[in-house]
């Protein structure tokens, strides 16, 4: 599009998911599950448009994505593509034939701009990356993220924990503490969300609603995730949902009892987690989001806890926004720096 030799179209989910399959085998790093199609299908679940496209070059398919429309402040939607498009490579030349493709599908959607947040910084003489002000929106994903190399020998694993984790762990089996591995259409929602409540409640933060959970849940196979359930005296402690995709389990919703805190079960939870991963074949264990540059020092208890597990840093560069409506951008500009 942008010089004949690029080619970005939409497509209907179906053929979204055999690109996606094609990237997968010859991409650098994992593919997100957020830019996979179970994403696709729970945002549709939860009433969001999802704009899926593929980009082609002599005919070959070297990126593919999705992006989900979302709303912003000041009455704006726009287009966000969370870690992803996935790519074989990047260059100029692919985000200019993507700025093309967007500008027309956010007019039709209302969109006042597109955010492609993308690992590199080789197109930042298209667009340049947002700065940190700019990107505090509820609907950006981390800037960096905890990863764990779960390849290496279950023993080795094992040592590699911080002690404070071991013993956290040893101290819950005394406690006689049972952990349940569930699929997702068995997992007991009714047990999980009350303990998503509490741990909403205790620690300040927002939660989706309960069918939310259930969207989740009904949208899963049973090959592409697993809740684990911990229990103490046959009453739920703590829980966590989970996400396999391309290699990686993800971690992605937790919660746990007021009771039972000293004995801390969430280990337990993880612990039992990275082993079922490692059963279903992962060598990547995704913690999720940490403190970062961006989103600043909210998660430095979770932080603390996600290190402890050993690891490594995962960083992500800020997004570029693809400008499609500039007097209404401007207005979001100046609204998120005034706040």
């Amino acid at each position: 599009m942008s010089d004949g030799k690029w080619q970005v179209r939409r497509v209907a989910a179906e053929e979204y998911a055999t690109a996606l399959r094609g990237i997968e085998q010859s991409a650098e790093a994992p593919v997100s599950f957020l830019q996979s199609p179970l994403y696709g299908r729970l945002q549709e679940k939860d009433g969001k448009a999802v704009v899926y496209f593929v980009a082609a070059q002599a005919d070959a398919t070297v990126a593919c994505g999705l992006a989900v429309k979302y709303t912003a402040p000041l009455g704006m939607s726009f287009l966000y593509c969370p870690y992803g498009p996935a790519a074989q490579a990047w260059s100029t030349g692919l985000m200019a034939a993507f700025r093309d493709f967007f500008r027309p599908v956010a007019r039709e959607l209302g969109c006042a701009f597109v955010r492609l947040d993308a690992a590199t910084d080789d197109f930042a003489s298209v667009v340049r990356p947002i700065s940190n002000r700019l990107a505090k929106t509820a609907s950006l994903q981390p800037r960096a993220e905890w990863m764990l190399d779960i390849g290496p020998d279950e023993n080795d694993l094992w040592m590699a924990f911080h002690k404070h984790a071991r013993y956290n762990i040893r101290l819950a089996e005394r406690a006689r503490a049972e952990t349940t591995v569930y699929k997702p259409a068995e997992a007991p929602l009714d047990d999980f969300f009350g303990l998503m409540q509490t741990t909403g409640g205790r620690d300040s933060f927002g939660i989706f609603d309960k069918s939310y959970y259930e969207s989740y849940l009904s949208a899963m196979s049973e090959d592409e995730g697993f809740m684990v359930v911990c229990r103490i005296d046959g009453v739920p402690v703590a829980a966590a949902l989970f996400v396999t995709y391309d290699g990686q389990a993800h971690y992605v919703f937790a919660g746990s009892s007021d009771d039972y805190r000293k004995i801390a079960p969430a280990y337990t939870v993880i612990w039992t987690a990275l082993q079922e991963a490692r059963r279903r074949g992962c060598t990547l264990f995704n913690f999720g989001g940490i403190v970062d540059d961006v989103k600043g020092h909210d998660l430095a208890g979770v932080t603390a806890f996600k290190r402890r597990f050993g690891g490594y840093e995962l960083r992500h560069p800020n997004p570029t926004d693809i400008v499609v409506k500039p007097l209404l951008y401007f207005a979001f500009t100046v609204y998120k720096h005034l706040r």
